[in-house]
């Protein structure tokens, strides 16, 4: 299989006259200076070597051998002389003469000074040495070291005992890895041509290229004039011009028809082993075979971090593959059928996929899929656009259940639920008919992706049902010989958690979420870690527990930063957003919200999209926009469309009520609940309080108690706060005022300040900024920004807002600052260009939101809060 140990027949050599020292054989120095790029590394490991008795320059074609040399010579760090014979194709009677020289040197090396010594370099071009002109160059090293030393310039592992000069330590090697550029050098090159181009476009170029020196050198004359570099670099090939011509004459046609006949055939797959290659050629091929190869003039190098894995240099690899379509078209699909094979033992399965859905095979190679549940690894975050350009073309008229669980996959790679379902009845309807070719993995394929599909639908009991029969199905398959994917468990988990979040089951949901995310940080799956770990965090936030909400969803973000190409989680960025809503951070909560909007969508999605809608509309409602709150909400339940026992719909419809409540519209707010399939849930029950204490009237009874795990920690403390507004409807200030210490002990730990901000009027008043429950509660209050102005940096203090106060609108503020300057409502209107009606729903909002009853006791209340600017002396 090595080139490297034989000559072509009836190719003999010839060999150049011996040229001394300074006599360059194409160009002066200068020439030479200006055509390439002085690399430092390379002229020193020549100069290192030739202080052995022989360096080995061994490289394919265009890997810049000959120019080296010539290079370094040019430089003159040698002191002493430097000759070369040049081999080429000629009769056999040159070929003699070089032997001849060859000997005569070997004769006259006692004559030959020792210091310093004589460089001879013998330049072998495209052919090979014969064994004997590889004995003699031996007898040179062996005997005339300290007066020759050799440098020798081939393709091909030379005939000589290389092993026993590396023991020896007698031996220098550069080879194509040496010799190929780096990145840093790429891009000296291309600023040699007149190329600017960016770190990415070097990046790119290099890669395509691998620092093969003269692929570099054609890509710079195809990007010369080109005004699209970019482009120009992904259209870089090495099937068409001169690339092509150049591998060609340089590299296959110089091949022993047995191993052109190798490269061939094995040039389809992108990684080369031993038994591979058997298998497509046919051959006995073994490490040894590959080794030499990789050695010889085959553009084929070892994978790093393999024992016994190769492959080709990407611009050969792609020459070889258009060679061979043009060669043998007919035989492209079979080796490609052969590979998929392979791949199916030997793995990985996707490889097997993609040669079958090449030779078109789609029957295989949808069984590829399905076998072990291959699938699901393509289900799991960016790689479901793998999936979808993967098996785009997979036809929907093939027969098979394979087939219909791929198009099923598929479907809910473009989250369309409707043609998932579709698929999937497909499926069971082909397995019904073909009961003796039915396997366990189809059954298991069907009932995972049919979980997947149900939780994404708007009934939430189905898709619990689904959910825990895929789990138990995958734990009985994970308990029999061979172990499903990690893939697999996480999606059940996933759909698992996603269901018992919307039933509100939040301690269930927190534990499914868990068990997803121990898996996936056990297989390393960081993409799926981070999705999983925002959920997490979404479900703790919920419940109330916001500082474990926040380092889970830092978690996610940190890990998805930590990997350079993934995208922050969307669902870390909700859980955040609720987190800063709750905590009363309006303006984090409305950037946070909007930054998902642009986020990655997930399986997740719908349910996210109901959190995204609830935090949207509490930041709109704070900000005095209730109608566009009431809107925000609306249109995402329709969006939702809950069902039954379905939790997080009807914290839509609470939320909407809560804001009629706020509005004066208590019996628009009861209808709202009482018409919801969730009226019995104890949030809508505690909207139904608040509202009855609005019209006098006596609420639904309260639950005789809320669980303190299950329930989340807003719905605890609302219970206490609606509690403490009947007790001021009773006239029972004493209680009241209880009631709210009771429910601030219970937020403070968290800093949850929704709840006091969501209150009535009559119960913010128990939270005066100079009452007693304020100062024994300061966490209520949060820091506001300083206002800029010429006052001495001294005499600014900290301000601190009560969680109430800091929601005005801007709109709000600038009404806000000309009440402060004693303006009436007309010249307010006047001033900001609106109606006078405008002004007026302006001021009704700062007042209700001040807890004030009159203009004055409003500006007040601002200069104590630090609304406003510095209050005037009086």
């Amino acid at each position: 299989m090595s080139g490297g140990q034989q000559a072509d027949e009836g190719r003999a050599h010839r060999w150049t006259p011996i040229r001394e020292h300074g006599q360059l054989p194409v160009a002066g120095p200068s020439a030479i200076l200006s055509r390439t790029v002085a690399r430092q590394r390379l002229l020193d490991l020549v100069s290192q070597g030739v202080r052995r008795p022989l360096t080995l320059v061994c490289a394919p074609a265009g890997f810049g051998k000959t120019m080296l040399l010539l290079l370094w010579e040019a430089l003159g760090t040698w002191p002493g002389p430097v000759r070369h014979l040049a081999v080429d194709a000629a009769d056999e009677q040159s070929a003699a003469s070089m032997q001849s020289a060859l000997d005569g040197l070997h004769r006259r090396g006692a004559a030959l000074a020792a210091d310093p010594a004589l460089v001879l370099v013998v330049d072998c071009g495209d052919l090979n040495l014969t064994p004997e002109l590889g004995d003699s160059l031996d007898r040179i090293i062996r005997d005339d070291a300290a007066r020759i030393r050799i440098v020798l310039l081939t393709r091909t592992d030379p005939p000589l005992p290389l092993y026993s000069y590396r023991l020896a330590e007698t031996l220098t090697e550069i080879r194509a890895a040496d010799l190929a550029f780096t990145a840093e050098e790429t891009a000296r090159l291309m600023r040699q041509e007149n190329l600017d181009l960016a770190p990415a476009e070097v990046a790119e170029l290099w890669a395509r290229t691998d620092g093969w020196p003269a692929g570099l050198a054609f890509a710079a004359m195809n990007l010369a004039g080109t005004a699209d570099t970019a482009q120009a670099i992904r259209g870089f090939r090495g099937d068409v011009g001169n690339v092509s011509e150049f591998l060609m004459t340089e590299v296959l046609q110089a091949q022993p028809p047995m191993q052109r006949d190798f490269l061939l055939r094995t040039c389809i797959v992108d990684k080369l082993w031993p038994a591979l290659a058997e298998a497509l050629t046919g051959r006995v091929c073994d490490r040894r075979s590959l080794e030499f190869m990789s050695h010889g003039n085959a553009f084929i190098q070892p994978v790093p971090g393999t024992d016994d894995c190769y492959s080709y240099q990407s611009l050969f690899r792609e020459f070889l593959r258009a060679q061979l379509m043009f060669e043998q078209p007919a035989l492209v699909p079979e080796l490609h059928r052969t590979a998929a094979g392979w791949f199916a033992q030997n793995g990985p399965r996707l490889t097997a996929v993609r040669h079958a859905i090449t030779a078109g095979d789609w029957g295989e190679a949808s069984r590829y899929l399905v076998e072990d549940l291959d699938f699901a690894k393509l289900l799991v975050g960016r790689r479901r656009e793998l999936l979808t350009g993967l098996v785009a073309d997979l036809p929907d008229d093939l027969d098979g259940a394979g087939a219909a669980v791929v198009r099923a996959a598929r479907a809910l790679a473009e989250f369309d639920v409707d043609l998932c379902a579709a698929e999937l009845g497909k499926a069971r309807s082909s397995l019904d008919q073909d009961v003796p070719h039915r396997t366990h993995f189809d059954d298991l394929a069907i009932t995972v992706l049919q979980a997947i599909c149900t939780s994404l639908e708007a009934d939430v009991n189905p898709a619990l049902d689904a959910t825990l029969a895929a789990e138990a199905a995958v734990t009985a398959a994970s308990a029999g010989s061979s172990a499903l994917h990690p893939e697999v468990k996480i999606l059940v988990a996933g759909c698992k958690g996603r269901a018992l979040l919307q039933r509100g089951d939040l301690r269930g949901a927190s534990e499914a979420f868990a068990e997803a995310i121990a898996i996936a940080d056990d297989a390393g799956l960081h993409e799926a870690l981070a999705d999983v770990l925002g959920m997490a965090a979404l479900v703790e936030a919920v419940w109330g527990h916001l500082r474990r909400a926040g380092e889970l969803a830092q978690q996610a973000t940190t890990l998805a930063e930590s990997e350079g190409h993934l995208d922050e989680p969307q669902s870390a960025i909700v859980a955040q957003a609720w987190v800063s809503a709750d905590q009363a951070d309006v303006t984090s909560a409305r950037d946070l919200v909007h930054r998902a909007r642009n986020a990655e969508p997930t399986f997740d999605a719908r349910v996210l999209a109901v959190f995204e809608a609830l935090v949207r509309a509490r930041v709109l409602r704070s900000e005095g926009d209730a109608e566009l709150a009431q809107a925000e909400l609306t249109a995402a339940a329709d969006s939702y469309g809950a069902g039954i026992d379905d939790w997080l719909g009807q914290l839509l419809v609470v939320d909407e009520a809560k804001i009629l409540v706020a509005q004066h519209l208590p019996h628009e707010a009861i209808a709202v609940i009482e018409e919801s399939p969730g009226r019995a849930q104890v949030e809508s029950i505690l909207v139904l309080r608040r509202a009855a204490t609005e019209t006098g009237e006596q609420g639904p009874p309260l639950p005789s108690q809320l669980r303190q795990r299950a329930t989340s920690l807003a719905t605890q403390v609302d219970r206490w706060l609606v509690q403490a507004a009947e007790s001021i409807r009773a006239g029972d200030s004493g209680r009241s005022g209880l009631q709210v210490e009771h429910a601030l002990r219970l937020a403070a730990p968290e800093h949850l300040r929704r709840p006091f901000s969501d209150a009535p009027p009559r119960l913010r008043k128990l939270l005066q900024p100079t009452g007693e429950l304020m100062r024994r509660h300061a966490w209520l209050r949060t820091p506001a920004p300083e206002h800029d102005g010429a006052a001495d940096q001294a005499s600014r203090r900290t301000r601190y807002d009560l969680v109430v106060t800091v929601t005005l609108s801007s709109k709000e503020h600038e009404v806000l600052e000309y009440l402060a300057e004693l303006l009436t409502t007309e010249e307010i209107a006047n001033t900001m260009h609106v109606s006078v009606n405008t002004v007026r729903s302006h001021v009704r909002s700062i007042l209700r939101k001040l807890s004030a009853s009159r203009r004055n006791e409003a500006v007040r209340r601002a200069w104590e809060l630090g609304l406003l600017p510095q209050r005037p002396e009086t």
